[in-house]
Formats: structure tokens, sequence, C-alpha cells
């Protein structure tokens, strides 16, 4: 009877860091997509700045052979 008490103790600790395993994965998960978006608003920023900034200053900063757009 013993034996079977410390079975289930076991076994719940055993599920319950499974569960916290699955938990991280997920929040891992959110935060990663969350950095992706920033990221994309991000480069999306520099790119309509770098835009701006081509068209005020007459020069090509990127290197993509065009000036502004």
């Amino acid at each position: 009877m013993l034996w079977d008490l410390i079975q289930q103790v076991q076994i719940s600790a055993a599920k319950s860091k499974g569960t916290e395993a699955a938990d991280h994965a997920k929040q891992l998960e959110r935060r990663v997509l969350r950095l992706e978006e920033e990221l994309l608003v991000t480069r999306n920023q520099l790119r309509r700045l770098t835009e701006i900034l081509e068209s005020r200053f007459g020069e090509d900063l990127n290197g993509d052979g065009k000036v502004g757009r």
C-alpha cells in the first residue's frame, strides 16, 4: 500500500513536470511570435526612415541604387 502511494506521488510529479514544460514551451512560442512581430514593425520603420532621409538629402543611403523609393 505504501509502495502504491509512492508510485502515485511519482506519477503526479512526472505529470506536473510535463505540464510545466508544455506551459514553458507555449510561453516561449508566444514570446518568439511577439519578437517576430516587433522585428517586422522595426524593419518597416527603418525602411521608411531610410526613404525619408534619402529624399531629404538626395543620397543613396542603403546602397540599393535608388534615392528615396
